[in-house]
């Protein structure tokens, strides 16, 4: 790796870092850089645009320093620059799935750093700048060796998402080769067959301090308010996501406990039995891939769908165009007025990222059902492993070992994962919360649980106020998309539900 001596004006703060410090946090900062220097670099692009070290470029600025440690990578995209942050704010710490900006704050005060800090001289400012600058080239095997059963699997799988992109970090060592930060780096290149890493060392007596700076430091993420955006139109249904069969939202209420996959609509028999329970006019309200939309409408059923997040086919890119056409199509399926026998929202609010985004959705659901109209909702349980995992169970396979999921803060059992390209939130529901979310919004729920997810089916949908509808639409039916345009679709969503309800709905405030 390349680190170079860099003028603080020569850098430039990301809008969109989502970490948030407040003043005794820098004061840390400044004391731990005083006392260690720039044990690790900062991290930018190609265009200087800081990735990784904001914090320490502040602190860096009102201690007067003029030059401080860049490592640069490769010119990358805007999302990939998101994303990546978000990686770097997970991946320098040695910290476990299970770890929050909460915990390790705790043990931040528990390490009483600045009776640490006492013990160590301050850096000149020369020294503070060039700490890292000259790293030492060191035998992996000879590190692994040393370090043998210290590993952390959430570690290593955060340094897999930064060396995806071409990151690599120094890992800091005593003078012996105990790793006092980067074990999850040190175990990846061992698994990755390299022969050596980069290393910058330390004293034993700045031992105790620099582990403490190193892994317990972290700064609270707002992630929900500058990645709002981003977090709304990374909730589609990924590409592999492929069913050849009905997922478990259209078929747990005559399944049960059976597997989804072996129900086949297809089927004569299995066809007239669907139709019998489910009717033969339906909504796919967030139809994802349209993949149980194609197989309900190949054995005849008339089956709506609505997905605002459409993908182009065989990549992972939205497709603003088919997205909104598809949109069209649905809005004219409303003001034709349309009765559905029953509405399927099929993994949808585990996916939606604010819980006033899942209200606004609840009420277009509910002013879309007639007195007949029967809505079967699926959505991710606490018993799933995401979640499982970042509440300190242990890894049950292969598939598990390598997910890179953590706990956000701004909301109970949310969860963020996938972020080394579309970072996307994962919303955990207990069967009481989800009672209560459904039970708003519909006189009768029937909630259940099967292996990872909770269930409901909801019958008569109660009034919903015209202004909060007309709130709701503006929200769903202006959603942005990664180009930086928006779906401006409200006054067709007006004009349509208006027509559907024969009413006049209000302009949205």
């Amino acid at each position: 790796m390349s680190i170079k001596l860099v003028g603080l004006d020569d850098l430039n703060p990301s809008a969109y870092n989502p970490r948030t410090a407040d003043p005794k946090r820098l004061d840390i900062i400044e004391l731990s850089l005083r006392k260690l220097g720039f044990v690790l670099p900062v991290f930018a692009d190609a265009e200087g645009e800081i990735l990784s070290g904001h914090q320490r470029h502040l602190v860096a600025t009102r201690m007067g320093l003029k030059k401080i440690p860049v490592s640069y990578t490769k010119p990358l995209e805007l999302n990939i620059r998101k994303s990546i942050n978000i990686a770097f704010n997970r991946g320098t710490n040695d910290m476990a799935a299970v770890d929050t900006p909460a915990s390790l704050t705790e043990a931040l005060q528990k390490a009483d750093v600045f009776g640490l800090a006492q013990k160590l001289p301050d850096l000149s400012n020369e020294e503070i700048e060039k700490r890292c600058i000259n790293t030492v080239t060191k035998n992996v095997k000879e590190l692994t060796k040393i370090n043998n059963g210290r590993w952390v699997q959430y570690a290593k799988n955060a340094a897999r998402s930064l060396n995806s992109h071409g990151v690599t970090m120094p890992i800091i060592c005593t003078d012996d080769g105990m790793v006092v930060n980067g074990l999850g780096r040190l175990e990846l290149a061992a698994e990755k067959g390299h022969k050596t890493v980069e290393v910058v060392y330390i004293s034993e007596l700045e031992k105790e301090f620099t582990f403490a700076m190193l892994n317990y430091l972290t700064m609270d993420f707002n992630i929900h308010e500058r990645y709002e955006d981003m977090l709304r139109y990374n909730s589609f249904r990924r590409a592999m996501a492929i069913r050849d069969y009905l997922g478990r939202c259209f078929t747990f209420a005559i399944l049960g406990k059976k597997s989804s996959n072996t129900f086949d609509v297809t089927e004569p028999k299995s066809k007239k039995f669907w139709i019998k329970n489910y009717g033969s006019t339906v909504l796919d309200f967030g139809a994802g891939l349209l993949s149980e939309t194609k197989l309900l409408q190949s054995v005849g059923v008339d089956c709506v769908p609505f997905e605002p997040f459409r993908l182009t086919k065989g990549t992972s890119d939205i497709d603003r165009d088919l997205s909104v056409d598809t949109t069209k199509k649905f809005l004219a399926r409303v003001a034709s007025g349309v009765e559905f026998d029953s509405i399927f929202l099929s993994a949808i609010m585990n996916s939606v990222p604010f819980y006033q985004d899942r209200v606004h959705i609840l009420k277009i659901i509910a002013s879309l059902c007639s007195p007949k109209t029967k809505v079967y909702a699926v959505s991710a349980s606490t018993k799933q492993a995401g979640y499982r995992l970042t509440s300190g169970a242990e890894f049950i396979n292969k598939q598990d070992s390598s997910r890179l999921q953590f706990r956000l803060d701004y909301e109970p059992r949310i969860t963020i994962a996938d972020f080394t390209a579309v970072p996307k939130v994962q919303k955990y529901h207990t069967p009481e919360e989800w009672y209560e979310l459904w039970k708003s919004q519909f006189e009768k729920v029937k909630v259940t649980e099967s292996a990872n997810n909770v269930e409901c089916i909801a019958i008569k949908a109660k009034s919903v106020n015209h202004e909060q509808l007309s709130q709701a639409l503006a929200f769903e039916f202006n959603l942005p998309y990664p180009s930086g345009k928006r779906m401006n679709l409200v006054n067709e969503a007006i004009t349509a539900f208006s027509q559907r309800l024969q009413c006049e709905l209000p302009s949205p405030k």
